[in-house]
C-alpha cells in the first residue's frame, strides 16, 4: 500500500482536529485512536519501518525530520491562505522566549512538587519487588487452595492495572503541568485555552493515580506508611492545580469530551 503523506492524512475527515493535544498518550487504552492523526502517522511509520519508533535508530530521526518538514509546509500553506507571513528574524527570539517559559515553569512550586512525587515513586518501586513477590505468593497460594479463585484472579488484574497507571502518569503529570504553566502566560494574551487543556490532562492523571494508589493500599496494607504520603501529596497537588487553573475541569477536549464515536 502506498504511504500517505502527513498532508494527505491531515485532510482525512475521520480525524478529529487537535485530539492529540490533550490526550495522555496511552494509545493502547484509548478508544479514539481511529480518529487520531498522530496515531495514524505513527502506525504507518512503524508498519513501513519499525526502527522509526526507536529513538536510538537513525530511521527515527529521519522520520522525525520528514514529519517536521511536512508540518512546516502545511503551516506555511495555512498562513498563506490567511495572508500571514513568518519573519525569519522572529524565529530565534521566539525560541528564546520558549526556553524562558520552560525554565520558569520548571521553577513553579506545583511543577517542583510533581517532580518530587515522580522521584519518590521511582524510589518506592525500586525497593518494592519483595513486597510484590510476597503479595503474588499469597494470591498464588489462594488459587492453589481453590479459595475464591475468581476473586484472586481479579485482585491480580487490579494490582497489575494499578501499577501500570501509577507508572504511566508519574512523569506525565510533570510534563503536562509545565505545559499548562508555560501556556498560561500566552493565554493571557491569546486566550487560547491551552493552559486549561494541559492542566486538565494533568488533573486526570492525578485522579487516576490516586485511584490506583488506593487500590495498592488495599492490597498492600503493610505499605501504608509509604502509600499514604503519595495519596496526600497528589491530593494536595490536585487542589493547588484546580485553584491555579479554575477552568481546567470544564475544558472541552476535542474528541474525548465532545461525544465523537470511536470510528465513523
Amino acid at each position: 500500500m502506498r504511504r500517505r503523506s502527513l498532508k494527505e492524512l491531515a485532510q482525512d475527515p475521520r480525524f478529529i482536529p487537535g485530539i492529540h493535544n490533550y490526550c495522555d498518550r496511552w494509545c493502547e487504552r484509548c478508544p479514539l485512536t481511529s480518529r487520531c492523526l498522530v496515531f495514524a502517522a505513527e502506525q504507518q511509520d512503524e508498519a513501513e519501518e519499525p526502527a522509526s519508533r526507536d529513538i536510538r535508530n537513525q530511521a527515527f530521526w529521519e522520520r522525525l525530520q520528514s514529519h517536521l518538514a511536512e508540518a512546516t509546509e502545511i503551516l506555511q500553506e495555512m498562513m498563506a491562505e490567511h495572508g500571514l507571513a513568518l519573519d525569519p528574524a522572529d524565529v530565534e527570539p521566539e525560541a528564546d522566549r520558549t526556553r524562558g517559559r520552560v525554565e520558569a515553569a520548571a521553577q513553579d512550586p506545583a511543577a517542583a512538587a510533581a517532580r518530587a512525587y515522580a522521584r519518590a515513586v521511582d524510589e518506592w518501586f525500586e525497593a518494592a519487588p519483595p513486597v510484590f513477590r510476597e503479595r503474588a505468593a499469597a494470591l498464588e497460594h489462594q488459587l492453589d487452595l481453590g479459595l475464591a479463585p475468581a476473586e484472586a484472579e481479579a485482585a491480580v488484574r487490579r494490582l497489575q492495572d494499578a501499577v501500570e497507571v501509577v507508572r504511566w502518569y508519574q512523569h506525565q503529570i510533570v510534563v503536562k503541568l509545565m505545559r499548562a504553566i508555560g501556556s498560561a502566560q500566552e493565554d493571557e494574551a491569546l486566550d487560547s485555552g491551552d493552559a486549561d487543556g494541559s492542566a486538565k490532562v494533568a488533573l486526570i492523571g492525578m485522579d487516576r493515580s490516586i485511584t490506583a494508589w488506593a487500590e495498592l493500599l488495599r492490597q498492600l496494607p503493610d505499605q501504608e506508611d509509604h502509600i499514604l504520603p503519595f495519596l496526600h501529596d497528589l491530593s494536595r497537588l490536585r487542589r493547588e492545580v484546580e485553584r491555579t487553573f479554575p477552568g481546567a475541569r470544564a475544558f472541552v477536549r476535542p474528541g474525548f469530551d465532545t461525544g465523537e464515536n470511536p470510528a465513523t
